[in-house]
C-alpha cells in the first residue's frame, strides 16, 4: 500500500518532516520517499492520495481510565456490567476515531484493561493498543477511595507489606504497569516514602513501570526520589525536580486539559457547582495558572513530557482528546512540533516502544493518523482526523 499526503510529520522534533509518500507492507513502514520514486519502484501497489492533508504518527494517551463512568447503573448487578462493556467498546471506537492508537489505562475496575486487550486481539473489538495498570493503589481513605463506581478502580493499602501485596495482586491479574495515588492536590501527601518506595521497587522487580499520581510539595518530591517512572499531573513541579527527573529518565504526564476542563465547566455553571467551587475553585484556578506559567521552563530542562488526558473521570463526552492536550501545550509555550512529539514519540519512548512505534520512520509500525490541513501551521488541525491506520490497516470507523 502506498499513501501520499501534502505533508508528513515524523513525530521527532529533531527531524520534524520527511518526504510526502509512504510504502506500507505487513503493517510496517517499509519505505519513505518522494511520490515519483515510490510509485515508480512499486507500480503494482494500491495507492491512496490525501490532498490538502498531513500524515503523522498515531497519537498516544498515557492517562485514561477505561471505565470511569459516573452513572452507577453501569456498575450494579449483571445488567449494569453488560452496559459497561458496551460503553467501553464505544469509547474505544471513538478514541481510535480521534486518532489515538495507543493508551495507558491509569486505573479502572479490575479486569477491564485485560478484557479490552483480549477482545481486540481476538478481533471482537476495535480498540487502541492498551497498556493496563488495572486497579490504582492508595492509602485507606486516600485519593480515589470512595463509594462511587470510580472507587472500584482502586485498592486501598496501608504499610509496606500491604502495598507490595496490592502490586502483586495487579500483576497476577495481568497488569502491564502499576499506578499509585498519593495526593489529592488540596489535601497534600498521603502515602509515606517507605510505602511509595516499596510500590516502585516491587513493580521494577517484575520488570514493570510504576506511575505516581502526585500534585505538589512533599508528595511530588517523595515520588520522584522513590523511583517512579512517571509523574502524573505534577502540577506544581519545580525546575529542580524536572532536572532530576530528566537525569533519572522519569516522564512527566501533566494532563493540563483536565484541569482546564473542570475549572471552566464549574465556572460556566456556578449554580450547579456552588459547593465544589467553594471547596476546589481556588485550587483549580491555581493549577490552571501554574501550568501556564511553568510548562515552558519545565520542558526546557529536557524532562520527557508526554500527553495524557484524564478526562474519563469527569464525565467528558468525548474520548481521549489528545489533540486538546496538544493545544494547551502550545498555549503554555511549546511549539506545535514539540507538542506533537509529546503526543507521539515521547509516549512510545516511555512505554519502551520507541524503537518501533511513535514515529513515521522506516521499519516502524504503521500506526498513523491523517488530518486535514497542517498542524505545524495550526495545532487545531489535529482535531480534523480524516483517516486512522492501525498496524498498517486503514480502519473503517
Amino acid at each position: 500500500m502506498i499513501i501520499k499526503a501534502d505533508f508528513i510529520i515524523t513525530g521527532n522534533k529533531l527531524e520534524p518532516t520527511c518526504c510526502d509518500t509512504l510504502l506500507i507492507k505487513d503493517g510496517i513502514i517499509e519505505d519513505i520517499g518522494s511520490f515519483s520514486t515510490i510509485v515508480t519502484q512499486h507500480p503494482d501497489e494500491e495507492l491512496t492520495i490525501y490532498e490538502g492533508m498531513t500524515i503523522l504518527p498515531g497519537m498516544i494517551d498515557l492517562h485514561v481510565h477505561l471505565d470511569y463512568i459516573e452513572n452507577p447503573a453501569y456498575y450494579n448487578e449483571l445488567n449494569g456490567q453488560s452496559l459497561r462493556a458496551f460503553y467501553v467498546a464505544d469509547r474505544m471506537k471513538r478514541t481510535l476515531k480521534a486518532g489515538v492508537t495507543t493508551v495507558r489505562d491509569a486505573s479502572s475496575s479490575c479486569g477491564i484493561g485485560t478484557a479490552v486487550k483480549k477482545a481486540a486481539a481476538d478481533g471482537l473489538l476495535a480498540a487502541p493498543r492498551v497498556f493496563a495498570c488495572l486497579q490504582g493503589i492508595c492509602m485507606t481513605g486516600g485519593h480515589g477511595a470512595d463509594d462511587s463506581p470510580i472507587g472500584q478502580g482502586i485498592i486501598e493499602a496501608d504499610g509496606v507489606d500491604e502495598i507490595r501485596k496490592a502490586v502483586r495482586l495487579n500483576l497476577k491479574r495481568g497488569a502491564d504497569c502499576i499506578k499509585v495515588l498519593t495526593s489529592e492536590g488540596y489535601r497534600g501527601e498521603e502515602l509515606n516514602f517507605d510505602e511509595l518506595k516499596a510500590a516502585a521497587e516491587e513493580a521494577h522487580r517484575f520488570g514493570k513501570k510504576a506511575a505516581a499520581h502526585a500534585g505538589y510539595g512533599a508528595s511530588l518530591e517523595q515520588c520522584i526520589r522513590a523511583g517512579f517512572d512517571s509523574i502524573e499531573h505534577g502540577t506544581h513541579l519545580t525546575v529542580e525536580q524536572a532536572i532530576y527527573m530528566k537525569d533519572h529518565d522519569i516522564t512527566w504526564v501533566p494532563t493540563i486539559f483536565v484541569f482546564n476542563l473542570v475549572n471552566d465547566t464549574m465556572r460556566d455553571n456556578p449554580e450547579s457547582f456552588a459547593e465544589l467551587l467553594q471547596q476546589q475553585g481556588p485550587y483549580l484556578e491555581d493549577c490552571v495558572r501554574t501550568y501556564k506559567e511553568n510548562v515552558r521552563a519545565l520542558y526546557d530542562t529536557g524532562v520527557r513530557v508526554a500527553t495524557g488526558t484524564d478526562t474519563d473521570c469527569t464525565g467528558y463526552p468525548g474520548a481521549s482528546p489528545v489533540y486538546k492536550e496538544c493545544e494547551y501545550l502550545v498555549q503554555c509555550g511549546l511549539t506545535p512540533v514539540e507538542a506533537i512529539e509529546c503526543a507521539t514519540k515521547n509516549g512510545a519512548d516511555y512505554l519502551g516502544l520507541g524503537d518501533r512505534l511513535g514515529q513515521v520512520k522506516k521499519g516502524y509500525i504503521a500506526d498513523l493518523v491523517v488530518v486535514q490541513g497542517n498542524p505545524y501551521d495550526d495545532i487545531k488541525a489535529l482535531s480534523e482526523v480524516r483517516g486512522v491506520f492501525q498496524n498498517g490497516n486503514l480502519l473503517n470507523l
